[in-house]
This record gives structure tokens, C-alpha cells and sequence, in this order.
């Protein structure tokens, strides 16, 4: 896996990675150099090797994962994502490639199989010629992110040295500070109401212009930039509303961290957030970039607990029946396991 420090598609990797250890799957692991997660990863006893996946040293990378998938005698190859994936040769294993979005398939050409998080993207695939029963349908999980001492992580209880919150529900929103994210119609969704806190929990190229805008519109002190958050859980937890506004968003792992956590949650109507939300029984369903509608469902769930407290048993009975743990990991299991014949 070559991927960034921070993001979805990473975070599930982790997950998933230490969620086949616990079955007593043996791994070997090839990622692109980190330390955090390299060290959270051998803490949780996984074997675990650095490779650059550089394209400038293409072929030197390529070798290094032939040498490793050699040493480990594998019976599938997993790659994930597109530059591990091309670097890839399984000298004659099968070889696995997972997808989050609607990638450039010319990465893929020669895999065996392509596992698909969402149905559109696996819709997508075939319609570009991969064949139907080469791809393979399997979504996300997130943990468990209920408070209590049986359960992962503290809560959050913002930012440090800010004193006590304003009045009113404390709003999150997690994710990369990008134009795809759509947080710039969410800050002015906020403004509309009368009260209340709005975290924004990460980093990226919108920060500045974001600061700016809460401030034009009168929000400047109700919005705090949080920064990349290792515990994402937590920051849902602390808040009483998730929102996941995206103009594009081909799963939404937010969108279930939500639902996990025991929160109500608010999304677009992008490919993740239809398909993990039918509107008005696990969460709420707005159009992208429509502002007066985000505003509206905002204002609706913080005055209507008892709508508040319907979506979050909605969301909590599909986390468990759809996104446990347990249930995404035995499918993954099976799956690989009639891959490897």
C-alpha cells in the first residue's frame, strides 16, 4: 500500500490489516514508509516492510515487492490503490486489487481480481470492460465508537484552551481541507443558525480560505480548525452531529464513523452517502452545494431530538448488520479464500 499519511482509504487498510492478524491470518505487509503507522502496525504484531513506491525508481520498487512476495510465499496478493498496484508482480499468485474510487483502470490491467467498496464503482468497473465475475463487492467497517469503558477511545472535548463552548450543539466535520469536500457550503449552512460550534477536524489546501469565510460571514469564533485528528472517533463522539457535505465522495468512511459512533449524521447525496443512507431512517439527505438544504436538515435534527434519536438507532442497526468488524472481515476471509482456491 502506497498511500498518504492521512485518509480513508489508509485508515481502512490498518484496519482491515490488524482485523485479519486478529483471525490468525499470516500477512506480510509492503507500504510506503511512515512512521506512525509502521509502529502501529508492528505493535499490533504484524510483519511490516518500508518501499518508497517511487516512480522516479520504479523498477528498483518493483523488485523490492517481488522480492518480498517471493520471501513470503503468499497464497493471494492484496494490493491497494493504483501505484501499488502497478508496481505489483505476484509471480503467479492470484492477485487481489481493492478500489475506493473510480480509478484510471490502466493500473489494473492485470489483475486477477478487483474488489470494489461501493456498488458504483464496481457498476463502473464492469461497464469498462472488467469482467462481471472478476469484481467483487465488499464495503468498509469501522470499529465500534460508542462511549463506555467496553468500548475504543475518550471523546473529545475541543479545542485546548478555547474555555467552554458557545451555546447550542457542537456540529463535526471530518476530512481533508480540499474544494472536493465541500466544506465552504458547510460553514455557510452553519452561519444560519442561531447558535452552536462547528469542528472541523483536518488539513489541506482550503484552510486559509475557510478561516476566511467563517470569518466574513460572522462564524469566525464558532468554527474550529482541529487539525488531522488520530482518532477520529473521538472527535465524532465529542460532537452531537455529523456532517458529511462532499461534492464528491465515492464511499463516505465518515459517513459510517458517524453511524458507528452513535451519532446522527447528515450527508450529500454523493455515491457514498446514497449508498450507505436511505434519508430519514439512518441519516438525512441533502443535494450537493445546496445550502439553504443543509442549513434546513441542521437546524431540523438540533431542534427534534426524537428525529435525532431515531436516526442514530437507524444508523447504529446498520452499522452492526452491514459495517461491524466482524461481519466485513469474515467476507473479506471468504472471498480470499476462494481466491486462493
Amino acid at each position: 500500500m502506497a498511500g498518504a499519511r492521512h485518509g480513508g482509504a489508509e485508515l481502512f487498510f490498518e484496519r482491515l490489516a490488524i482485523g485479519f492478524h486478529g483471525t490468525g491470518m499470516t500477512q506480510q505487509l509492503v507500504i510506503k514508509p511512515d512512521g506512525d503507522r509502521m509502529a502501529r502496525l508492528t505493535a499490533a504484531g504484524l510483519d511490516v516492510t518500508g518501499c518508497g513506491f517511487s516512480p522516479l525508481l520504479a523498477a528498483l520498487h518493483r523488485r523490492q515487492i517481488a522480492a518480498a512476495i517471493r520471501r513470503g510465499k503468499p497464497d493471494v496478493v492484496l494490493s491497494w490503490m493504483n501505484r501499488a498496484t502497478m508496481m505489483t508482480q505476484p509471480g503467479g499468485c492470484p492477485h487481489v486489487a481493492r478500489l475506493g474510487g473510480f480509478y484510471n483502470l490502466k493500473y489494473y490491467r492485470g489483475c486477477d481480481w478487483l474488489v470494489a467498496n461501493t456498488r458504483d464503482i464496481a457498476d463502473y468497473l464492469i461497464a469498462e470492460g472488467v469482467p462481471k465475475d472478476r469484481v467483487h463487492y465488499q464495503i468498509n467497517f469501522v470499529p465500534d465508537g460508542r462511549e463506555g469503558p467496553e468500548f475504543r477511545g475518550p471523546v473529545f472535548e475541543g479545542p485546548e484552551g478555547d474555555g467552554p463552548p458557545p451555546d447550542g450543539p457542537v456540529i463535526a466535520a471530518l476530512g481533508r481541507l480540499h474544494q472536493n469536500k465541500a466544506f465552504d457550503t458547510l460553514i455557510r449552512a452553519f452561519a444560519a443558525l442561531p447558535d452552536g460550534t462547528l469542528w472541523l477536524a483536518g488539513e489541506g489546501p482550503e484552510r486559509a480560505m475557510l478561516g476566511d469565510l467563517a470569518d466574513e460571514l460572522g462564524v469566525g469564533e464558532r468554527v474550529a480548525f482541529l487539525g488531522w485528528q488520530d482518532d477520529p472517533q473521538s472527535v465524532i463522539r465529542g460532537a452531537d452531529i455529523l456532517v458529511c457535505p462532499s461534492r464528491h465522495e465515492p464511499f463516505g468512511n465518515v459517513i459510517a464513523e458517524g453511524m458507528a459512533c452513535g451519532r446522527p449524521v447528515i450527508s450529500t447525496r454523493t455515491n457514498g452517502g446514497c449508498e450507505l443512507i436511505e434519508d430519514g431512517v439512518n441519516g438525512l439527505l441533502v443535494p450537493v452545494d445546496d445550502v439553504g438544504a443543509l442549513a434546513d436538515a441542521l437546524a431540523k435534527l438540533t431542534a427534534d431530538s426524537a428525529l435525532a434519536a431515531r436516526l442514530t438507532e437507524g444508523g447504529q442497526a446498520y452499522w452492526q448488520a452491514t459495517l461491524s468488524p466482524q461481519r466485513v472481515t469474515g467476507d473479506w476471509i471468504d472471498f480470499l479464500e476462494r481466491v486462493a482456491g
